[in-house]
């Protein structure tokens, strides 16, 4: 039988004490989650024995990240995506059976203006034309109305208007609401791959692991319909630099879709372009709340 050493039955005192200060909690999830985080956390301190200098740096990191952390850009979002976490979150809360959901990122703003289905958000900027359409469904394929698109993406030069004052705030992001059959459509551009901000603690956390910074090109979507679990994803034209190893692991197998060549000439004259010009189908499948 092992004698615990007295370093080693102070550990165990203080965790067991700190996960039992939150057993009081008014909301037992809550009370559930703090234990269990307090657990892991001071298992990591005692596994990695985690000097006092490196406590101080990670709270440096933190204060940093909240420092550069804005209604425009998320620091925390990002060192969660480029740790992994938010692609886990992803992976064990997305009910089975719908669309695979894939990570928010750092750019996601909630003040986009609601327009028109099919509407036109190029405006004139540089950009291989995508018509993007598709229908959201649930699991047994019935069109769901009332469902609504939250649309983002980057720009021609790479960059969200959060990283470009020359964009405009609303530039190539919008809300849809869908028609009765669960349709929507609209016009953008082809997106690009991009770096990860680096400019933040997150880059310099980056640089120092000697990782990389790169996202494959992607549309951001959320899909939210009334009665039916949320779906918070990503699309990932195929042929994408870095589909395998993006630096935040938002890729899915099922999420990555191929931009054809269209020769729709009632698209074509609805948003004066010239036949064929590149589409991209793709449909959305919701989980009904349980």
């Amino acid at each position: 039988m092992t004698v615990p050493t007295h370093s080693n039955a102070l550990n165990i005192a203080v965790t067991q004490d700190a996960m039992a200060s939150f057993s009081k909690a008014s909301d037992p999830r809550l009370a559930h989650v703090m234990s269990l985080l307090v657990k892991h956390l001071h298992a990591f301190v005692n596994e990695s024995q985690l000097s006092k200098a490196e406590w101080l740096k990670g709270l440096e990191f933190l204060t940093a990240a909240a420092k550069i952390t804005d209604d425009e850009r998320n620091e925390f979002s990002l060192f969660s995506d480029i740790m992994g976490i938010s692609s886990m979150v992803d992976v064990v809360s997305q009910p089975p059976g719908g669309t695979p959901s894939s990570v928010l990122g750092p750019f996601h703003n909630h003040d986009s203006h609601l327009q028109p289905n099919g509407s036109d958000l190029t405006h004139g900027q540089p950009g291989e034309r995508v018509w993007l359409h598709g229908r959201v469904l649930d699991v047994h394929q019935n069109a769901i109305p009332n469902a609504q698109i939250d649309f983002w993406q980057n720009a021609d030069n790479g960059l969200y208007p959060a990283q470009d004052a020359a964009q405009d705030p609303q530039n190539l992001r919008c809300k849809i609401n869908c028609d009765a059959n669960g349709g929507f459509s609209l016009l953008t551009i082809r997106p690009h791959p991009y770096t990860v901000p680096t400019d933040g603690p997150v880059g310099a956390l980056l640089a120092a692991s000697n990782r990389g910074i790169w996202r494959p090109a992607h549309f951001h979507i959320i899909v939210s319909a009334p009665g039916y679990v949320g779906l918070v994803t990503e699309l990932f034209p195929a042929g994408s630099d870095y589909l395998d190893n993006d630096t935040v692991f938002g890729v899915r197998p099922g999420l990555i879709v191929d931009v054809k060549n269209c020769d729709n000439s009632e698209v074509a004259v609805q948003y004066g372009l010239t036949a064929p010009f590149k589409e991209v189908e793709f449909d959305f499948s919701l989980v009904k709340q349980a």
